[in-house]
């Protein structure tokens, strides 16, 4: 009985020991099929990587702002980085194409990193015609190589694929490319934007340029990429582009700087801005819009005699040669278009007063980048009314605005752009425009539109003169009395000088942009004037500019010092200063 209960309880401790094996194994199983049913935190992982896309400057003067800039996106483990770069030197072209040039298909490493040859195939499939292999083409591009190392020091095992982006590319080219790159990849993929901004340009012009540039990457705005002053607005576009596929939208701003900042001189006549930034998806905070709006003022342009001559010599685009870059990347260029443009002009004598422009000559004001000329002027009428019809059709054409009647000035004739209106004003014929007449225009379209910025331009003024007369004064204080912002006034041939009244600038007149007026110094030298508007604030900077021999430029330093300098003395003492140093600021107050 004893054996039978002991083998009873054997045969149970045995049993016992059997199950719990079974049940411990089965247990184990289980942790394991748990274990692999959340094998998808690789989804987790791409829900919480935040970050899609950036853009960093590839000078390496602004290896602060670079390394700033891979601290910030090294929270991240990114399974790619996508480095899009301009083609610096036209290698496309070289290779006979304006595609983009890519690491050759099947090479395992690129400066060491792992290519990303799975995602290169399918592009290449997708996109056979738009795309080149050449490695020695990416090798030789700083835009490049200048940040592999970094990407090596913080993701040494991200796979790469760098893109040389040809400036001929188009936005439907860029798009494409992007679409498809995000059609490929999953959200662990990065894109990184090698990006110079403002090139060659003093300081203020190159900051100036930076408001639109920064605003137009920041909000997306679509149609303004390729007008940008940057060394690749593909790039640009297409980083942004992939933010927004990702909705990764929050702009998360490393700096904003300029060559000067990382140099001992102050003495630069060139100069380069670096924006960095990180767009990653932020659900705290939204999307900061940014605000400003930048317009160009300048003078008088004339393209009739002495330089219809040197247009027909050289081309079209001859009087824009030196100028073009700066009037780039703004969002409104305004000047005096100093007569009629036609399709078959006649030609006037050396020594004649009526002008008129060959339709051909509209070439050269799109190169300039001019969207937006004045017509209310004593040479608008130099071929009649059918020339002014005329020349009001090439400009429609051409998507060139205009504003004014060189006879009327009635609110028929303004042009309004968002929040920003126009006047431009003739006061050089005895019969047009009366003073009541451009108060009483002022005061409806000021009424209608309390809160918006008008800009008044007159055409007024004694020729040659450097200090404006008694009765312009009385009737710019008038016109900012009724409502008016800013007045700029032409027609002098000269720059005159500069008044605040009630917070309000009075620009006299900024002298000739394009003349043949060769006789004197003061004809051949002008004021071009950038106007930032923001919410808050209005930022005037001041651009001397020198002529030779129809070709306008930014003056050098010294000569821009001395003329600012000349300037502050013939101009408000309550200036004087601020006009040395070539930046006015204003304080902005909203009308009742």
């Amino acid at each position: 009985m004893d054996r039978k209960i002991l083998t009873i309880a054997i045969i149970l401790i045995l049993l016992g020991i059997l199950g719990a094996f079974f049940y411990l194994n089965n247990f184990q199983r289980k942790e394991i099929l748990i274990d692999n049913s959340f094998q998808p935190s690789e989804f987790i992982t791409q829900e919480q990587f935040s970050i899609a896309s950036g853009v960093v400057p590839h000078h390496l003067l602004a290896e602060e702002i670079i390394l700033d800039f891979f601290e910030c996106i090294s929270k991240e483990n990114p399974e790619t980085i996508i480095l899009l770069s301009p083609d610096h030197f036209d290698s496309g072209s070289i290779a006979g194409t304006n595609s983009f040039i890519v690491s050759e298909l099947d090479t395992e490493e690129f400066h060491h990193l792992t290519t990303d040859n799975s995602l290169l195939r399918s592009l290449s499939e997708e996109m056979k015609r738009e795309i080149v292999f050449n490695d020695s083409f990416l090798n030789s591009d700083h835009g490049i190589t200048n940040l592999i190392p970094y990407i090596k020091k913080y993701f040494p095992e991200v796979k790469i694929l760098p893109i040389l982006v040809s400036f001929k590319i188009n936005k439907s080219e860029i798009k494409n490319l992007i679409e498809s790159i995000n059609s490929y990849t999953s959200s662990q993929t990065i894109i990184i934007a090698s990006v110079d901004f403002s090139h060659y340009l003093p300081k203020s012009a190159a900051e100036f340029h930076d408001v639109k540039s920064i605003r137009t990457l920041i909000n997306f705005e679509e149609e303004n990429f390729e007008n940008l002053e940057i060394d690749c607005w593909q790039c640009l576009y297409g980083a942004r582009l992939f933010a927004k596929l990702k909705n990764k939208e929050f702009s998360n701003i490393i700096a904003h700087k300029n060559s000067l900042d990382f140099l001992k001189t102050e003495n630069q006549e060139e100069t380069t801005s670096y924006f960095s930034v990180v767009f990653e998806k932020e659900i705290l905070e939204e999307v900061k819009e940014f605000n400003g709006k930048t317009i160009l003022f300048v003078g008088d342009i004339m393209l009739d005699r002495a330089v219809e001559r040197l247009m027909k010599r050289n081309s079209v685009f001859y009087p824009f040669q030196k100028i073009n870059q700066f009037t780039k990347g703004i969002d409104i260029v305004f000047g005096n278009l100093e007569g009629p443009i036609m399709k078959n002009p006649p030609d006037f004598s050396d020594d004649s007063l009526k002008f008129a422009f060959s339709s051909d000559m509209i070439e050269g004001l799109k190169f300039a980048n001019f969207n937006l000329l004045s017509l209310a002027n004593n040479h608008s009428l130099d071929m009649g009314k059918g020339g002014l019809e005329e020349t009001k059709e090439f400009l429609e054409k051409e998507n060139i605005n205009f504003v004014g009647d060189p006879l009327k000035c009635t609110e028929d004739f303004l042009y309004q752009e968002d929040d920003i209106i126009f006047f431009a004003f003739n006061k050089t014929y005895p019969s047009s425009c009366s003073d009541e007449e451009i108060l009483e225009t002022i005061k409806s379209v000021r009424l209608k539109n309390p809160k918006k910025f008008l800009i008044v331009s007159i055409h007024w003024g004694k020729e040659y003169q450097l200090k404006s007369y008694l009765s312009q004064r009385k009737l710019a204080h008038k016109i900012i009395d009724i409502g008016a912002d800013l007045i700029i006034g032409h027609h002098p041939h000269t720059v005159q000088e500069i008044e605040i009244y009630k917070n309000k600038l009075i620009f006299y007149s900024l002298g000739n942009f394009i003349f043949d007026q060769y006789f004197s110094k003061d004809t051949q030298q002008g004021l071009a004037i950038g106007l930032e508007i923001y919410p808050n604030k209005f930022i005037y900077r001041l651009f001397p500019i020198q002529s030779k021999l129809s070709q306008p430029f930014l003056m050098e330093q010294k000569e821009s010092e001395e003329f600012l300098e000349k300037l502050a003395e013939r101009s408000d003492e309550n200036l004087s200063e601020q006009i040395k140093n070539g930046i006015i600021k204003t304080k902005r107050f909203d009308k009742d």
